[in-house]
């Protein structure tokens, strides 16, 4: 049985210094139905004349040359289509890949029944090919076999790490991948994380090959973007719409470990903001943090799952929707529980009652407490009920206690959610919440 043609695509900009040693162990693989498809992005310094020596050399390789400079994204791109192979092997630049990788992840991802994707472990080296001390990446199994690809890919996006690894550690299937949107989970394109956008797209199908093995190893030196601060503030709002795009998709399937996953990347985002807050690159950490939050404040506790399809509707196109913003003009602690009760305490003015009324259907609609009150003095519970009676006659029916009270602050034990006027005192901070409104408007 002939072995299945495998494509190792090599995308490459001004890559002399490391290409020689990726095209090498490009060429010594031990499988040997592979063609070597280089994608050189209009390099300026040598990398024509390495890579046009390649292929005078070597009958399976191929070269596209950009004659403009179309940046990373693509080239990657271009590649792939170019890519005959049923198994695609992505090798970065300044990568190289051990004897027997493909090899290895051909044998078991044909072994692996459903899988679109076969990964290894994989080792940090140097500028120089020396291996980085203190950086050894860990095994995720003791032996070679399948990972379930939902719990794997859950557990990526909950912990915000890619534990795959980079684009040079993993094969796949060339026809499990939508070329058109590689790299717009939502309908933007990414800014960093490819590599983890692909891995979930291909673990969504089924599971994935793993073998303990180290076949590639990793290049780390002073040159990679990836390892500049601005562009980790890129990947970690990346993040956040990888989480959303990966709930679409079917992982993370509880709301707490979706509230952890966004929880995870709100903290390294605050970080982020306050490492680059000196300088003009902390507005995608900003970013980070406003839509983490929203995603936080959509997915309280006692939601309704699934309020929102990612697919139809993105997170950051969510996030900037009336209803959503109306939500950070409100203590964001009224989002983040159920109360017990909301009470309101009015001045007995027919507008605010009016206002008051309509701020408790909204609390209502909301589901944030579980009863309505409104508390009035006792000697003014004659005159406050007609006014109450009709603002509850001008809309929705909803159910509300009236309490005579000379003092509502002390009337209840904590935790309640009090409903009141902008800028009103009477709760005395004593609520655990806030609902705020204006009078003469909408409940904010």
């Amino acid at each position: 049985m002939t072995d299945p043609l495998v494509s190792i695509l090599i995308p490459t900009y001004n890559g002399e210094a490391h290409l020689r040693a990726a095209l090498r162990s490009a060429r010594d693989q031990s499988y040997r139905n592979v063609e070597i498809v280089i994608g050189d992005d209009a390099s300026t310094d040598r990398t024509p004349q390495i890579v046009a020596a390649a292929a005078a050399e070597d009958e399976r390789i191929r070269v596209i040359r950009q004659e403009t400079n179309g940046g990373g994204y693509d080239n990657l791109q271009s590649i792939l289509e170019a890519a005959r192979g049923e198994y695609v092997k992505y090798l970065l630049h300044d990568d190289v890949l051990v004897t027997d990788c493909v090899r290895e992840l051909v044998r078991g991802i044909q072994a692996t029944p459903g899988a679109a994707l076969a990964f290894s472990r994989r080792s940090l080296i140097d500028e120089n090919g020396k291996p980085v001390a203190g950086h050894e990446f860990s095994a995720l199994r003791d032996r070679p076999g399948p990972i379930d690809g939902l719990e794997l890919g859950t557990s990526v996006l909950e912990t915000c790490t890619n534990v795959i690894g980079e684009l040079s550690t993993a094969l796949f299937r060339r026809d499990a991948l939508t070329v058109e949107t590689l790299w717009e989970p939502d309908g933007r394109r990414i800014d960093s994380l490819t590599d983890v956008k692909i891995w979930l797209e291909l673990l969504a199908q089924g599971p994935a090959f793993y073998t303990p093995r180290v076949l590639s190893r990793f290049r780390m030196h002073p040159g990679q973007n990836s390892w500049k601060s601005w562009m980790g503030a890129r990947a970690e709002r990346d993040w956040v719409r990888l989480i959303d795009y990966g709930i679409g998709l079917g992982f993370l399937p509880e709301q707490a470990q979706r509230r952890r996953a966004h929880a995870r990347v709100l903290q390294h985002a605050t970080a982020r903001v306050a490492s680059l807050v000196d300088g003009p690159d902390y507005g995608p950490a900003l970013e980070t943090l406003f839509l983490s939050t929203a995603a936080l404040v959509e997915l309280r506790p006692g939601a309704v799952d699934d309020v929102a399809d990612p697919a139809v509707e993105p997170l950051w196109v969510r996030a900037h929707r009336p209803e959503f913003l109306s939500h950070l003009h409100q203590q964001l602690e009224v989002w983040t529980r159920l109360f017990p009760i909301a009470l309101a305490a009015p001045a007995l003015d027919q507008a605010e009652v009016r206002a008051t009324v309509q701020a408790l259907r909204a609390v209502a609609a909301a589901d944030v407490a579980e009863k309505l009150a409104i508390a009035v003095p006792a000697a003014s519970l004659e005159a406050a009920v007609p006014l109450i009676e009709q603002a509850l006659d001008e809309g929705p029916d909803i159910d509300v206690e009236l309490v005579p009270s000379d003092d509502p602050a002390g009337l209840l034990a904590h935790p309640w959610l009090a409903v009141a006027p902008r800028g009103s005192r009477w709760h005395l901070d004593r609520a655990a919440g806030v609902w705020t409104f204006d009078v003469g408007g909408h409940a904010a």
